[in-house]
């Protein structure tokens, strides 16, 4: 590959990766937006985060697991709740991540 189809390679990804955070940025940045939009709005990162989580959740193996021996999803359920209560993203993060590794720890 050629230095300047490398170059151009890394300009086309940087614009694909940027240009669509940037355009509504400079255009909405000025607007007031409708109440019912910025509420739909605050849902959209709870929602790409189920949606990132729920395959890994679910099926950690690729297909359907709901048994006891699924460690991640069951310990989602006090992760979650644990969530909601306190909001504090970091300590969510390190009592899921704590409690299945000790867990794993345990149980082998």
């Amino acid at each position: 590959m050629s230095g300047l189809t490398l170059a151009l390679t890394i300009v086309g990804m940087a614009a694909v990766t940027f240009g669509p955070r940037l355009v509504p940025t400079l255009f909405l940045a000025a607007a007031a937006l409708p109440r019912p939009v910025v509420v739909w709005l605050r849902q959209v990162p709870p929602a790409v985060i189920a949606a990132l989580l729920a395959p890994s959740l679910f099926a950690p193996a690729g297909t359907l697991d709901l048994g006891p021996g699924n460690y991640g999803l069951w310990l989602a359920v006090p992760t979650l709740l644990l969530a909601r209560h306190t909001r504090n993203f970091y300590l969510t993060i390190a009592f899921g991540i704590g409690s299945l590794a000790l867990l794993r720890m345990i149980t082998g």
